[in-house]
């Protein structure tokens, strides 16, 4: 056995090398992403009126959506509570259309008075513009508040659980201003030698034929305009007797026939004449006419409470021209023959 001196030992180290592997693990979480190009339109702003809404947006996510909510509250921030607005009830509410995402129906299960849920089979959503239309919403009560839709997105197909993309659109429920006024009845007729078109001004009340003769026809005119906004229109009728001088008369053409000087011979009519060149056409925008007896030319006629003029419509102004002519023959009692006529408008209101 070799001795070893003191002194002189060999040192001999032992070294152990531990390895540690040290393993750090990150739990990815999920951030709900936002839902883009949100609005909604609303077919009435009026307290508890029944209306459709549109909604717009466009998916963000491309993940497996089973469900849509729309959920209306008074705060558009989702981790508050929401307060369902009174009066408000989308419970009866129907999916009308849809385009984008596809595939809906309303969860009646789990929809509520503020809540309207859609579901469908989870299927992958794709990122474009969506569009859902709904009817039969009731608004809610009070007027000058504001309605805040939530929107989002889920996987599960009852609205349950976290969801994917979110977002929220408002619309405001306002009084409706009313604006009234009346259109009274309205007749009008005025009467004279002349007449504005339009009732404006009316001048004269005696006509001079002057000598009546047997070889010539005595005429002369006088006018009338009228309008009204009845619906049936008006008639204008003529009230008065034929010319008369004490008990001695003129005869009234009791249908209508031509002037022939020589004999007795009253009459009216509503038309331009030429034989004796006297009168004029009716003139003016509203819708009334002479009556088939005063309304040919060249052919009177006079009974006393005769409507001679009639529009069945509402009618803007007509200006007539009413055409006096006399005849007598030679055994026609001398005087001073004379006549009133009086014109009268009625109207059904």
């Amino acid at each position: 056995m070799r001795m070893l001196k003191p002194g002189n030992v060999p040192l001999i180290l032992l070294m152990s090398v531990a390895s540690i592997m040290i393993a750090i693990s990150f739990q990815g979480s999920v951030i709900a992403a936002e839902l883009t190009s949100r609005s909604v339109t609303v077919s009435s702003f009026r307290p508890t009126v029944l209306t459709t809404q549109i909604f717009q947006f466009t998916f963000t996510t491309a993940s497996s959506t089973g469900s849509l909510v729309f959920e209306y509250c008074d705060s558009p921030v989702f981790s508050l509570s929401c307060n369902a607005p009174a009066g408000l009830d989308v419970s009866a509410a129907s999916l009308d259309a849809q385009t984008g995402n596809t595939g809906f129906s309303i969860d009646g299960a789990n929809t509520t008075a503020n809540k309207l849920v859609l579901t469908r089979p989870a299927a992958i959503a794709a990122t474009v513009p969506s569009q859902y239309d709904f009817s039969n919403i009731t608004n809610p009560t009070a007027a000058g508040q504001t309605v805040y839709i939530r929107i989002s997105t889920h996987l599960t197909a009852d609205g349950s659980g976290a969801y994917t993309d979110n977002g929220a659109v408002a619309y405001a429920i306002n009084s409706p201003i009313s604006v009234a006024a009346n259109v009274p009845p309205f007749l009008q007729l005025c009467v004279g030698v002349t007449v504005a078109a339009n009732c404006t001004s009316a001048s004269g009340d005696r006509i001079n034929l002057g000598n009546l003769s047997t070889t010539t026809t005595k005429a002369g005119t006088s006018q009338f305009a009228g309008g009204t906004n009845s619906v049936s229109g008006y008639t204008v009728f003529v009230l008065g007797t034929t010319m008369t001088s004490g008990n001695n008369t003129i005869k009234a053409l009791s249908s209508p026939s031509p002037s022939f000087p020589g004999n007795n011979q009253f009459g009216i009519n509503l038309r331009d004449n030429s034989i004796p060149n006297v009168g004029a056409n009716p003139s003016g925008s509203g819708s009334a006419a002479p009556m088939p007896n005063y309304n040919t030319p060249n052919q009177f006629k006079y009974l006393s409470g005769e409507a001679v003029s009639q529009s069945t419509l509402p009618s803007n102004y007509n200006r007539m021209t009413v055409s006096y002519i006399v005849n007598i023959n030679g055994s026609q009692k001398p005087g001073v023959y004379a006549s009133t006529f009086t014109y009268m408008a009625t109207a059904t209101f």
